[in-house]
């Protein structure tokens, strides 16, 4: 029996390839709002908090950084279709046959939703808590735990210690913790495992399928 009753998925960089895949949109936001991101790993910094939140700092100008997010988002929006990283749909598939499973991501809902559909495991998530209605990943952890997701009819509340967040991001791991669950980490997507481990990550996987042997 599993010791979990929920697990949460981050979408970029977990479920998804994003390293290759997100940065070049990036750059011309970066571009276009004379940000001085010039390199990937720049980039990837920034998910070592929130994403949105690490922007705004790095602008020090808040509606600089909300015209920049929201270039970026639209790119993200029309362009990007980065693959599902291997064997992570058949891990998808067995943790929903016991889990209540759900997205919370920072990306926009109709492109997480796009995202699903085409790796065929759109109907695996009873809900997507996304970046355009709640950019807080720890607001929406909260939300989720409350039963506050109500409006797909299947909400209700859950234990902390019994839901589980899996992420590529050390920022995503530090939301995770200061909500109460636990976090897996992946070594596949934005941050090493060193990263993920200072962050408090409980494992760090480097395939899928370990996911599975430490939820169930």
């Amino acid at each position: 029996m599993s010791e979990f009753d929920a697990v949460l998925f981050d979408l970029d960089g977990t479920l998804v390839d994003t390293r290759s895949a997100s940065w070049p949109w990036f750059e011309q936001t970066s571009r276009k709002f004379a940000l001085g991101i010039d390199e990937r790993e720049q980039f990837f910094a920034l998910f070592e908090g929130n994403f949105f939140e690490s922007l705004a700092a790095h602008c020090g100008d808040h509606d600089k950084a909300t015209a920049a997010a929201q270039h970026f988002m639209e790119l993200i929006r029309e362009h990007y279709a980065p693959p599902f990283i291997a064997g992570i749909t058949e891990v998808v598939s067995a943790l929903a046959i016991d889990h209540t499973l759900a997205i919370v991501s920072s990306n926009m809902h109709e492109t997480i939703e796009r995202l699903l559909q085409a790796g065929g495991v759109a109907a695996h998530f009873a809900h997507i808590f996304a970046g355009d209605t709640q950019p807080s990943k720890s607001g929406a952890i909260a939300d989720f735990l409350a039963g506050r997701w109500s409006d797909t009819g299947l909400g209700h509340p859950f234990d902390a210690d019994r839901v589980v967040l899996i992420t590529d991001t050390a920022g995503d791991i530090g939301e995770a913790l200061a909500s109460g669950i636990r976090a897996f980490g992946v070594d596949w997507g934005m941050h090493n495992r060193q990263k993920l481990i200072a962050a408090g990550a409980t494992q760090v996987a480097s395939r899928p399928q370990q996911l599975l042997a430490w939820i169930n």
